[in-house]
C-alpha cells in the first residue's frame, strides 16, 4: 500500500548500513546514550570502528584514534574541582563503574569530570576497548601529572591488555630514571617514538628493547655503537646522532652480514660531517651519480 504522505517515505536501511556511515566518535556517542544504545554499540562490526585506539597519559588524559594519517579526539578526562558549581547544570553518562559523570562538548571531544584523572583515563581505556571491540593501539606519555602518572599507566597497560603496538613518548625527565622506567615497563610490539631529551649523560639502565618495526628517536645523543647493534627494525630516524663515522661503519657491516635484516631504510642525522671513506671502508656499493634519476615502472 503506498504511503499517504510520500515524501515523509524514508527507504529501508539496514542497521549496519546506518551506522558503517557514523564514525568512530557518533558510535562512542551512541554508546554513552543508554544501556539499550550501548548493546548496539558493542555489538556492531564494520568500518566505523576501523581505527587505532590513542591513550594518553599525563598532561593530557585524553582517548584519540587514528585514521589514515589524521587524529581526531574523542574523550578527554578533566578534574571534577575545574567544574564551576554556578550555571552548570552538565548531563551525566555511566562509564565503565562509575555513574553521574559529569559531561559536556570540549576542545577535546567530550570533556569528563573525574574525582582522580588517573582513575578517569584507564576507566575510559576499558570502555574504548569494549565498544570498539579492541586493544588500544598506541600509548601516548605526556609530562609527569600526576608524579605517579608513568607507574599507573605502565600498570594499567600491563593489567589491561599485556602489550601495545605503539609507544609514543613526549616529555621532558624530571629525573634520570623516568625513561628508563618507561623503556623497561611498557611493552610495545611495533613502534617507538621518543621526543625526550634526557640529561647529557643519560645512558639506559638496561638494554631498550630496540626490536620494532618502526624506531624514531629525536634526541638520540645517547645512543651508542652497542645500541645499534641491537637494533632489528624495518625503518630507523635518529636525529641529534652522535655516532661517528666509524660506528656507522661497524653497522653498515652488521647489516651487510645479516644483522638487521628487515631494515628498508636508516636515516641518521649526526653532529658532525661524515667521513664516508670511513663509514663506507670494506662495504661493497654501487655509487651512484647525483643526476641519476629513479625510474618507477608498473
Amino acid at each position: 500500500m503506498p504511503h499517504p504522505f510520500p515524501l515523509f517515505s524514508l527507504p529501508y536501511l539496514p542497521l549496519k548500513q546506518v551506522l558503517d556511515n557514523f564514525g568512530a566518535h557518533a558510535i562512542l556517542c551512541l554508546s554513552l546514550c543508554s544501556l539499550r544504545s550501548k548493546r548496539i554499540a558493542v555489538s556492531y562490526r564494520g568500518s566505523s570502528k576501523n581505527v587505532k585506539l590513542q591513550l594518553h597519559f599525563g598532561f593530557k588524559n585524553c582517548l584519540s584514534y587514528m585514521e589514515g594519517f589524521h587524529l581526531y579526539w574523542l574523550l578527554s578526562v578533566e578534574n571534577r574541582s575545574e567544574l564551576l558549581s554556578v550555571d552548570r547544570n552538565l548531563d551525566t553518562v555511566k562509564i565503565g563503574n562509575f555513574c553521574n559523570i559529569p559531561v559536556e562538548t570540549g576542545k577535546l571531544g567530550l570533556s569528563t569530570y573525574w574525582e582522580d584523572c588517573m582513575v578517569g583515563i584507564t576507566e575510559i581505556g576499558d570502555y574504548a576497548r569494549e565498544v570498539f571491540n579492541q586493544d588500544i593501539y598506541e600509548v601516548v606519555i605526556g609530562e609527569k601529572k600526576p608524579d605517579d602518572v608513568y607507574e599507573r599507566a605502565a600498570e594499567y597497560v600491563t593489567k589491561s591488555q599485556k602489550s601495545i603496538h605503539s609507544l609514543f613518548c613526549d616529555f621532558k625527565p624530571e629525573i634520570d630514571n623516568d625513561l628508563d622506567f618507561i623503556l623497561e615497563n611498557f611493552n610495545y610490539t611495533e613502534r617507538l617514538a621518543l621526543d625526550v631529551n634526557p640529561p647529557p649523560e643519560y645512558c639506559p639502565a638496561k638494554p631498550p628493547n630496540f626490536n620494532v618495526d618502526h624506531l624514531y628517536i629525536l634526541f638520540s645523543f645517547w645512543i651508542k655503537q652497542d645500541h645499534l647493534l641491537t637494533m632489528n627494525c624495518k625503518y630507523i630516524a635518529l636525529q641529534d646522532s652522535t655516532l661517528s663515522s666509524k660506528d656507522l661503519n661497524v653497522f653498515l657491516k652488521h647489516f651487510m652480514n645479516g644483522g638487521c635484516s628487515q631494515l628498508k631504510e636508516f636515516n641518521v642525522i649526526v653532529d658532525e660531517s661524515i667521513e664516508y671513506e670511513v663509514a663506507l671502508n670494506d662495504v661493497e656499493f654501487v655509487e651512484r651519480e647525483k643526476d641519476v634519476a629513479t625510474v618507477y615502472v608498473e
